[in-house]
């Protein structure tokens, strides 16, 4: 039989019902995303979120990780989401991830990589609201304005954090994060120069070449991470690690570091920095127990931070080795009521994890620009609403 709601349905005003065929919601892949992001559009429109953030007008949910054991015996299945909101821009985003984390070893080092569907293709989406009449805005992929988020964060806070004459700029990693700190961070200091390690020769040496070719400043290849952090005055690591990559033993006085993940430092860098400027939603992790998921690998340790956290420990000494009175909030830093660096010895560290805030930043600002240009694919708002109340 058909079901039949024991109510009469809403009717739009007609000036209503023209309005909603008029509405489309907007599909848009990383091409487009690539082809209407600049480094300079994302530089302002984040540093406008997080200082609504600080103001309060802008928030985040907690970043959720939930996993499940799936099909494949060596990956547990993991969903992560990440919301936000902003005032000022009237939107909200959500950014969903879907896929199967992998453990390997590689270069002696042990790193997490991941997949969706088939090995080699992910999966993630951002959800664009809006906050003036709650319609669905858009759908976009996440590949390059995740990429762009983060350098960009990172951008905005070495900006306040590096010496002013900081020229060397060292990146470990040669992926799509490392390239997009290559790009970015000479947009805020004055490197003239850029050494780069990745355990794998060819793509070290593919990043330099292009690197050389497209930034018009001297990139050179190294043979290790040492030579990378040795005399840079910014290290960016920019790795899939599992293990420390920058040794406190490596930094000398003065230097900036980046940090993608948490791993990537050692204790005795942890213990050396002056100051530490977080932006982080904490992560909530869900899920059955650690044993029965993580069965693939003999390290305890490894499994929190395969699940896509600190370790218990870790946090606690974190919180040794970093005191409070060292810690920074981004926003604080970018409006001015904390200072970053008051001398040119100091060593200064940023770490970052992602939120919705920025997804919705970012995304908000592709959508303009996709919009304006005609760009993406048109679907109809009215596929995506009900005429009965959820």
């Amino acid at each position: 039989m058909t079901y039949r709601y024991p109510h009469v349905y809403p009717v739009l005003a007609p000036e209503h019902e023209q309005d909603l065929k008029s509405r489309e919601v907007l599909l848009i892949d990383r091409h487009v995303a690539e082809e209407v992001l600049t480094p300079e559009m994302c530089l302002e429109v984040l540093e406008l979120a997080f200082k609504e953030e600080g103001l309060g007008t802008a928030v985040n949910r907690t970043k959720t990780n939930i996993h499940l054991r799936g099909g494949d015996p060596d990956a547990p299945y993991r969903y992560c989401t990440m919301e936000g909101g902003i005032s000022g821009l009237g939107a909200v985003g959500i950014r969903i991830k879907s896929d199967m984390p992998i453990q390997r070893k590689i270069g002696g080092m042990y790193r997490e990589d991941w997949y969706c569907g088939f090995p080699g293709r992910f999966f993630g989406l951002i959800m664009l609201f809006s906050a003036k009449d709650g319609a669905l805005l858009a759908m976009l992929h996440d590949a390059h304005i995740h990429h762009m988020r983060v350098a960009a964060t990172h951008a905005l806070a070495t900006r306040h954090l590096a010496k002013e004459n900081a020229s060397t700029l060292g990146i470990l990693g040669s992926g799509g994060m490392a390239w997009v700190h290559a790009i970015f961070l000479p947009k805020v200091c004055p490197i003239r120069r850029i050494k780069v390690y990745s355990p794998t020769p060819e793509h070290r040496h593919a990043f330099v070449r292009m690197a050389s070719e497209d930034l018009g400043i001297a990139v050179e290849a190294m043979n290790s991470a040492e030579e990378v952090v040795r005399g840079s005055d910014i290290v960016a690591s920019c790795t899939n690690t599992l293990q420390p990559v920058v040794l406190g033993k490596w930094l000398g006085k003065g230097t900036h570091i980046i940090l993608c993940k948490t791993d990537e430092l050692d204790e005795e860098g942890w213990r050396m920095l002056d100051t530490l400027t977080l932006y982080q939603s904490p992560p909530g992790i869900q899920g059955t127990s650690c044993d029965q998921l993580f069965t693939y690998t003999a390290d305890p340790e490894l499994v929190y931070r395969l699940k896509g956290g600190m370790s218990r420990q870790e946090a606690a000494n974190l919180k040794e080795w970093v005191p409070g009175n060292k810690v920074i909030g981004l926003p604080d830093l970018l409006l001015g009521r904390k200072s970053g660096r008051d001398d040119p010895r100091q060593i200064t560290c940023v770490r970052t994890e992602g939120t919705g805030v920025q997804f919705a930043a970012v995304g908000f600002r592709v959508y303009e620009e996709a919009r304006k240009r005609g760009l993406g694919r048109k679907l109809p708002l009215e596929w995506f609403l009900q005429d009965v109340t959820n």
